[in-house]
């Protein structure tokens, strides 16, 4: 379990990123509870039914994480056929059952220990605790017996349909991106709204009455605390049993594979070299030989695009911008207006695709077909420029065309527009040379889980890092320096929030834009040089 879970790095960071800024609210969620535990204690029992309400969401979001965990790779187990011979079925999954509790505690124990501390604090009592360590206690384990089992039945049965097992990559996009919906776009109070009957009404009402039981003012019914305890008692070793029998209904099953399950393809090396047979690949080469003077060049480039048409889950990576475009989507619709960032958004959105696509981990890309590729006829500048031209052709246009309609949409005139149409090829270019060289320095050739059989190789943590920060800059610098909105936008700011006592004038921002537009621009064919260098004296140990 904790080698799978190291396994994951990059998911890993995306929590830790999302765990701090969790925690940066926490110090607020301690003051509003101060301020409600004070509020009861006065006698005004208005603050309990807010109180109430986010217990019963916690026991709700808990309940989804289990059956996430149970659906998801944390349902599965290192080496089946060794663990399930070594231990019965009802140990691993008791096991893995308790161990995604156990992995779920900070969430719930932090977030609940803060806001009861508060709560008690406010009160001017520590009887606070007691309710709230029960009530914590009895939420995690009763949402996570209900929810693993759950995910482990759903498991079983994509496991048992060759239809629902093509449905699943799409069905966790759609979760995905609903998640982030909710989250960014600010439907999660309209969500609570919805459910709010379910929330307040029992069995989740005695929960709330658990944890405001000891909460002087709370109005708290005993009974219904007692009842949530009893009902917490009962359902944990149920769901145990449940568990065993949802495990046992997933790991037994025949798995049905589609036959046309996506694979690296195998002719890389032979196309970048020429001699491979009339395949998809090839024929490509030919195409894109018209508008390339070198074979080598074509065939990288038509095999880079052939292994994103047969392994689309690579590209699920370049996708990551789009969640925090939801909230400009929602507006836009909302308003019936394009927020004035979003030529912006577009640009930057196209070189991040163009280098996330393909040139941020060319060499670890190639999978098996890296010693042929290295061998082949095709040079290191060749094996550069293909996976640029592969990126560059499709990507580029279709930035520039997003970029100068977002401009002409914001009441742009269509000068600018088109100057923003071709600011944006060039940005896409320079970004995708900048990422081959990050992706030669940086390779990384060890693959994650997307599904539960298929894999997909991201680029490396450090490639990922420097690559947004650098694109990030890249755009906010031309718009400083091109656009007066952007420009006071970002002076308000960064300017309130310089440390040091440091200050900063629009001109000042201005020049620091220039200097960085200087330096991006000087070090791309700095990272080209680099880049095609890294791969012509990249040798397999």
């Amino acid at each position: 379990m904790f080698r799978r879970v190291r396994a994951q790095d990059v998911w890993l960071a995306l929590v830790v990123l999302g765990s701090l800024a969790a925690l940066a609210m926490l110090p607020i969620a301690f003051d509003a509870a101060s301020a409600w535990g004070a509020t009861l204690a006065s006698g005004d029992a208005a603050p309990a039914s807010t109180l109430s309400l986010l217990v019963a969401s916690g026991w709700v979001l808990v309940l989804a994480m289990g059956v996430v965990a149970g659906v998801g790779s944390y349902g599965e187990i290192d080496e089946p056929a060794g663990m399930l011979t070594v231990r019965p079925p009802k140990d691993v999954a008791g096991g893995l059952l308790l161990m995604n509790a156990v992995g779920y505690v900070p969430y719930v124990v932090v977030p609940f220990g803060v806001g009861f501390a508060g709560l008690a604090v406010g009160a001017g009592t520590p009887l606070v605790l007691l309710g709230g360590v029960a009530a914590t206690a009895a939420l995690l384990a009763s949402a996570m017996a209900i929810g693993y089992p759950v995910g482990l039945a759903l498991k079983g049965a994509i496991h048992r349909s060759k239809w629902l097992s093509r449905l699943k990559p799409v069905v966790g996009a759609v979760v995905v991106v609903a998640y982030f919906w909710v989250t960014f776009a600010g439907r999660l109070p309209a969500l609570v709204d919805a459910l709010e009957p379910v929330l307040r009404g029992p069995p989740l009402a005695w929960l709330s009455d658990l944890a405001l039981v000891t909460t002087p003012g709370a109005d708290a019914s005993p009974l219904g605390a007692a009842a949530a305890l009893g009902l917490s008692v009962i359902v944990v070793p149920v769901g145990t049993l449940a568990t065993v029998r949802a495990a046992e209904f997933a790991w037994f099953a025949d798995e049905q594979r589609d036959s046309g399950a996506e694979a690296e393809p195998g002719e890389g090396s032979s196309a970048a070299s020429g001699t491979g047979t009339p395949t998809g690949s090839t024929r490509l080469g030919d195409v894109l030989g018209l508008v390339c003077r070198r074979q080598g060049t074509a065939g990288v480039a038509a095999t880079t695009l052939v292994r994103a048409y047969r392994a689309p889950l690579q590209l699920l990576f370049a996708a990551v911008p789009l969640l925090f475009a939801l909230p400009m989507a929602e507006g836009a619709l909302a308003s019936g207006t394009v927020p004035s960032y979003a030529p912006w958004f577009a640009m930057l959105y196209g070189a991040w695709v163009a280098g996330v696509a393909a040139p941020l981990n060319l060499l670890g890309n190639q999978g098996a077909t890296l010693p042929g590729l290295l061998t082949s006829r095709a040079s290191g500048r060749e094996v550069v420029h293909g996976h640029l031209l592969a990126v560059v052709a499709p990507v580029a246009p279709v930035a520039a065309v997003l970029s100068g309609a977002a401009a002409r949409a914001t009441g742009r005139s269509t000068a600018e527009a088109v100057g923003f149409a071709g600011l944006a090829l060039v940005v896409v270019a320079g970004g995708a040379v900048v990422a081959a060289a990050l992706g030669a320095r940086f390779p990384r050739f060890d693959g994650i889980d997307v599904t539960a059989d298929r894999t997909a190789t991201p680029p490396s943590k450090v490639a990922f890092a420097l690559y947004s920060i650098l694109a990030s800059l890249g755009v906010s610098a031309a718009g400083v320096l091109t656009d007066e909105l952007y420009r006071v936008v970002i002076h308000s700011l960064l300017a309130p929030r310089l440390p040091f006592g440091l200050s900063l004038s629009v001109g000042g921002l201005e020049r620091v834009a220039l200097g960085v537009a200087i330096a991006l621009v000087a070090a791309v064919p700095v990272a080209y040089v680099l880049a095609v260098r890294r791969v012509s004296g990249y040798y397999i140990e």
